[in-house]
């Protein structure tokens, strides 16, 4: 689930990665072959627990909701702040990121005990 841009519209990629990686970040070799693997191994699962993942904008509207996340999310949304939430069993994190036009951010999800 994309939100829509309309074209040339300047955006920003949000690359989420739900599974412990080598950190690749930016518009790099390695950010590009993590976003090429996220896509092409889309219906590969990791064993690992699935993973509630929620974007919100500053306005409140929701703009992502995935059940069951996969272990990397790549999200194309348009400039701004906005509200990430995750959800592993009983345990729940928010992150509040800036992306910036024309920009790639990767956001790491940090769980304990080596869970995602």
């Amino acid at each position: 689930m994309q939100p829509h841009t309309s074209p040339g519209t300047a955006v920003a990629h949000l690359l989420i990665h739900a599974a412990a990686q080598t950190r690749a970040s930016g518009w790099g070799t390695g950010a590009w072959m993590q976003r090429l693997r996220a896509r092409m191994f889309a219906r590969q699962r990791d064993a690992a627990p699935p993973v509630a993942l929620e974007i919100h904008d500053l306005q409140g509207h929701r703009v992502l909701q995935l059940a069951d996340a996969r272990p990397r999310v790549d999200v194309t949304l348009p400039p701004g702040t906005y509200h990430v939430s995750t959800q592993l069993g009983g345990l729940q994190r928010s992150y509040t990121i800036t992306l910036e036009r024309g920009r790639s951010f990767d956001l790491h999800l940090r769980q304990p005990d080596g869970a995602v």
